[in-house]
């Protein structure tokens, strides 16, 4: 099983991590169909999961089970399975996350690494499970709504019907969760997956899907930290090639 660094980092450390020179690594295979993805994969992985990874600021979006399904109450990142229909990974991440929260991904902004495995069911019927995790940009749709007002102007023969249209920021995006997969949502800090983590029993935490999941929920914020970084730098590196010019 795949384990990764974070999950013996500080608090100090994934909230507030040295800049690197650019956090978004290649992701050549993201746009391959399944088959093609797991062909490139070491052998023995028979299927692949994937998970998306949305932030609001400095809050990732988590997501609790419905009580009906496997592992009742856990929570997790939004995500499921890749499907052969899918024209890619890509695809499959974004058809995962709409259909569990109602957002609509944009784009990929890193895969976090490593990916972890699992495995279900028994025997024959054993699956071998290999899951891909990534950060992702949600649409602008998703921050913003548009309400409309319709209303009278004018005065006698001289009325008339004028629409105003009004852009209202949603702040965090709405979510629209599918009631018979999960029950709850949240958005939840760094600082609170560690506290959940670490809590004895009967204290009331979260539980968590598995370990590998909370050690790729602060992988995510660590690298979430880089590339808040490195956009707040774009536009001075941008504006300073514009000067130079000038």
């Amino acid at each position: 099983m795949f384990r990764l660094k974070s999950l013996d980092a500080t608090p100090a450390a994934i909230i507030n991590p040295a800049l690197k020179p650019n956090p978004i690594p290649g992701m050549p295979l993201v746009e391959c169909s399944l088959a093609e993805f797991i062909a490139g994969q070491p052998k023995g992985f028979t299927h692949v999961a994937v998970s998306a990874a949305v932030f609001h600021e400095d809050r990732l979006l988590l997501v609790q089970r419905a009580e009906s399904d496997s592992y009742p109450g856990h929570w997790e990142l939004p995500g499921g399975s890749a499907d052969p229909s899918d024209k890619s990974i890509s695809e499959s991440v974004a058809r995962e996350l709409f259909e569990e929260t109602g957002l609509r991904m944009k784009r990929i902004l890193t895969e976090i690494l490593p990916p972890t495995t699992f495995s279900t069911g028994w025997g024959k019927r054993q699956k071998t499970w290999l899951k891909v995790n990534f950060v992702v940009e949600v649409t602008a749709e998703d921050k913003a709504r548009v309400e409309h007002e319709v209303k009278m102007q004018g005065s006698g023969s001289g009325q008339e019907l004028v629409r105003k249209d009004s852009v209202i920021v949603v702040d965090p995006p709405a979510i629209k969760l599918h009631d018979k997969e999960h029950q709850k949502y949240q958005w939840i800090s760094a600082e609170e997956v560690i506290k959940n983590r670490v809590a004895m029993p009967g204290e009331g935490a979260m539980e968590f899907i598995s370990m590998d999941s909370v050690s790729v929920m602060l992988e995510a914020f660590r690298l979430n930290k880089h590339i808040q970084k490195a956009q707040a730098i774009e536009p001075l590196q941008e504006a300073g090639t514009e000067d130079s010019k000038a």
